[in-house]
């Protein structure tokens, strides 16, 4: 689906052109993966102010705290034209309440070996640490004094990994135990109703009537 003439929707080969980009920064950068990003980019969609890229695009490339790096300039070049376009993407979709497609890996376990059902949902962790990074950067999220945003909210950091969950623990394990989900189809559809909710309130975004068989999300494959 094309938005505009000048910002196209990233095509499958060019969200794997993306991933490959952002694996080739120096290890020492600790830059995100295209999932992380992904959450990130997510984030940045649904605060009340819009955030410069020259501020927020650095921070894919590298971790504060770590030795900054770059591709060479065309790989550089290529790799920000890709983030801004799947920024203003995302941004579209939030902007006409569309489901968002997260980029997500296919989960396997350390033997290589795909995971099913609950399993699955260590797929969504990259990208809500993504979204973690974004939410405590600037000010919009966290600081929201919106019940429903921070109801909303509780949908993302239920996937947070172990070391960034923090205060967040004790609302992940009810959610575990009273709300489980199935797999990670059922997964996605629950962040992407969150949110929907989220951008309603912090982007003023009109509700509109959801399809009662809303079409399956294509997840970005590894």
């Amino acid at each position: 689906m094309t938005h505009t003439s000048s910002n196209p929707a990233l095509k499958e080969n060019e969200f794997v052109l993306l991933d490959e980009l952002l694996s080739q920064i120096d290890e020492k950068s600790l830059a995100m993966d295209a999932s992380q990003a992904d959450g990130f980019l997510t984030a940045l969609c649904l605060l009340p102010q819009e955030i410069s890229p020259s501020e927020w695009m650095p921070l894919i490339f590298c971790a504060p705290g770590a030795t900054s790096s770059s591709l060479e300039e065309q790989k550089q070049t290529l790799l920000e034209e890709l983030l801004y376009r799947r920024y203003k993407e995302i941004n579209y979709r939030l902007a006409h309440l569309q489901p968002i497609d997260p980029i997500v890996y296919d989960p396997e376990d350390d033997n290589g070996n795909p995971l099913h059902g609950e399993e699955e949902l260590v797929a969504l962790k990259p990208f809500a640490s993504g979204f973690l990074t974004a939410a405590q950067t600037w000010p919009g999220l966290l600081d929201s004094e919106e019940p429903a945003v921070a109801s909303s909210l509780i949908g993302i950091w239920r996937h947070l990994p172990d070391d960034e969950i923090g205060d967040f623990a004790p609302v992940r394990d009810e959610l575990l135990s009273d709300s489980p989900l199935e797999n990670l189809d059922d997964a996605i559809e629950d962040m992407a109703l969150c949110i929907k909710q989220v951008a309603a309130v912090t982007r003023g975004f009109a509700n509109k009537k959801t399809p009662s068989n809303p079409k399956k999300q294509t997840r970005r494959h590894r």
